[in-house]
């Protein structure tokens, strides 16, 4: 692993952080996306962190250099379309890195450790659903070894169509 990178567990205190790497994420889709679409605000994010870190048995790691904030990852149990949880299933919810360290190998590193935590908490596959026109996003999520499954779906939160992808673990 790079010693460039300072990865450690995320708490509640790191959800600001996270809030922000998003938002600096999501603004890079604007590339990509329809024109007229935005992304949620920061507080909406915020909110959402806060609502699901303490009942959905949400996990993340965060990532720095030096002191500033690089990226995170974020998980948790999947769950079935009527909320109940699937067990043997781990959803990647989030894969964020900022845009100065693309490139950097930080997604490999942060992808990996998510890996291997689905792995140490028994789950046997991951799931994961990614902006069906984020083409980078795609590749590496491929080339990672994430299999697209075919199936779309649309995200309210988003408003985008998000593409469904599975990792055998």
């Amino acid at each position: 692993m790079s010693e460039r990178f300072t990865i450690r567990p995320a708490t509640t205190s790191d959800l600001g952080t996270i809030a922000d790497s998003l938002v600096a994420g999501l603004s890079t889709y604007r590339g990509w996306t329809p024109m007229a679409w935005n992304p949620p605000l920061r507080t909406e994010m915020l909110v959402g962190l806060l609502q699901r870190f303490r009942r959905d048995g949400s996990w993340a790691h965060v990532a720095f250099e030096g002191s500033e904030p690089a990226g995170h990852i974020s998980l948790r149990p999947d769950r079935d379309a009527g909320d109940a949880p699937r067990p043997d299933v781990a959803l990647l919810t989030q894969l964020f890195v900022r845009e100065q360290y693309w490139g950097s190998g930080l997604a490999v590193q942060l992808h990996d450790l998510g890996v291997a935590d689905m792995k140490q908490r028994g789950f046997s596959s991951g799931r994961l659903l990614v902006a069906s026109g984020h083409g980078r996003a795609r590749r590496f999520y491929e080339r990672s070894g994430w299999r697209a499954t075919g199936e779309l779906e649309t995200s309210g939160e988003l408003g985008l169509e998000l593409a469904e992808y599975l990792l055998e673990l």
